[in-house]
């Protein structure tokens, strides 16, 4: 499928999956993290929290490669459409799959790819194990990560997660070895297709 495809298939399994998912956050103070003002649906209430809603993104295709190439990693095609399909806030989802929480990157307007750039820089040396984080399994236990290494021929990625417990002992150096790191990597999807299907479609 072409980007253009992809993005309005994930526009449309978001904006249905937004209907019935608790849409409120805490509203966001000088930018900061929380719901952008430009996302409010409602007013704030006495302990500020907000309903948000989806936007129309603004974000561009060169903007997600200008990150792509900073991090030197090559991201798949359906999750670059889910970076460009819309402003949400769909921070905690579930898998059907696994009966479990993941903490997810979400798009917020005032700074769309902040969140996944986080996680990335969080564990960058990842990175060069061919290892590229884009969520949190469970109630933030370590990073879900696309293997690289096991690209597929339309360019979608292998999902593993790795305890977060067990990789910070490894320390930077060996977190960026992959021999060292494939121990922890316990396998979750075959690709991020896979993954968007079990968590908001049958993409």
């Amino acid at each position: 499928m072409s980007l253009t495809e992809n993005i309005a298939l994930v526009r449309l399994n978001l904006e249905t999956y937004a209907e019935g998912y608790h849409r409120m956050s805490v509203a966001s103070e000088d930018g900061g993290a929380g719901v952008p003002a430009d996302m409010f649906e409602g007013d704030v209430d006495d302990e500020g929290w907000v309903a948000w809603r989806m936007l129309p993104s603004t974000l561009s295709e060169s903007d997600v490669s200008q990150m792509e190439t900073e991090f030197a990693i090559q991201l798949p095609p359906l999750f670059r459409a889910y970076l460009l399909a819309g402003f949400q806030l769909f921070d905690q989802i579930h898998s059907s799959r696994y009966d479990q929480l993941i903490f997810n990157t979400d798009v917020p307007s005032n700074n769309p790819l902040g969140p996944i750039r986080q996680l990335i820089n969080v564990w960058k040396p990842l990175l060069s194990a061919n290892f590229i984080p884009f969520a949190q399994w469970g109630d933030g236990w370590g990073p879900m990560c696309f293997d690289a290494a096991n690209r597929t021929a339309d360019g979608d990625c292998p999902i593993v997660w790795m305890d977060h417990e067990l990789l910070a002992p490894l320390g930077p150096d060996k977190c960026a070895d992959r021999d060292s790191v494939m121990p922890h990597a316990n396998p979750l999807y075959d690709s991020y297709r896979d993954f968007f299907s079990d968590v908001f479609s049958q993409a």
